[in-house]
């Protein structure tokens, strides 16, 4: 059963790291600028890196794959919202149309 609830846990981490932060990777590059705030990348960074260090450190291989393709796509976002210019909130709610 531990191994179950491991698997679905792992599966789902997964797919919120490789359908989540890409799509927002993407959108960023393509847009040229970042749309969400810096707080929003940084603590996600230091939540999966202290998870797959947590994951390394007892031998987790369900916790460290997923943590540790989070902090390689939190480090891309990072290195995007440190070289891009953030777009501000009025502005990203006039580009979608909403005002």
């Amino acid at each position: 059963m531990e191994h179950l609830i491991g698997m679905i846990t792992m599966s789902l981490a997964i797919a919120m790291v490789v359908i989540a932060f890409p799509k927002q990777i993407i959108k960023n590059h393509k847009d040229n600028r970042v749309g969400i705030t810096l707080w929003l990348v940084i603590l996600p960074l230091g939540v999966y890196t202290s998870r797959a260090v947590y994951g390394l450190l007892i031998g987790s291989k369900y916790i460290m794959i997923p943590d540790v393709l989070g902090v390689i796509f939190s480090s891309v976002l990072l290195y995007q919202c440190l070289i891009r210019p953030r777009i501000g909130l009025i502005e990203m709610l006039e580009k979608r149309g909403w005002l």
